[in-house]
């Protein structure tokens, strides 16, 4: 029974961490708002779509960082220069609280319904005595 409660907390836990994430598009006129930006998806004017993990802007260009698959034990990033006016699409990833709320909230109830109706399983009964198996018998 422990184990089965710890496992339904770890899946709560697993939920609650992961959230759900959004890409949100920025404006254009914001694209130099902050000099440095996590998370950034950049699509440039030619078609060419960047996935930069951090991205840093100075003056009228941005550098951005994108991780590349390696088998080290080190990451390795790629290093993009890209002019601002090249830029036709930047989002940025970001946890969308509603969401992740609506669905949090959705898992607290699934959780409370399963434990009120265990408990209302074990309150109810013919009043006679039961072994720690229930009504089977014990190994």
């Amino acid at each position: 029974m422990m184990f089965q409660r710890l496992r339904g907390a770890a899946a709560a836990l697993c939920l609650a961490a992961c959230g759900c994430s959004v890409m949100k598009e920025v404006p254009r006129d914001e694209y130099a708002a902050q000099p440095e930006r996590k998370d950034v998806r950049v699509e440039t004017r030619s078609g060419e779509r960047h996935e930069f993990e951090r991205m840093v802007v100075r003056g009228d260009s941005l550098t951005g960082y994108e991780r590349q698959d390696s088998e080290g034990a080190f990451e390795e990033f790629e290093t993009f220069a890209l002019a601002l006016e090249d830029v036709g699409k930047m989002s940025i990833r970001s946890v969308d609280w509603y969401r992740t709320g609506l669905v949090g909230g959705v898992a607290a109830a699934v959780a409370l319904a399963v434990v009120l109706t265990q408990a209302h399983k074990g309150s109810s009964g013919d009043g006679g005595s039961q072994g720690p198996c229930g009504d089977r018998p014990c190994p």
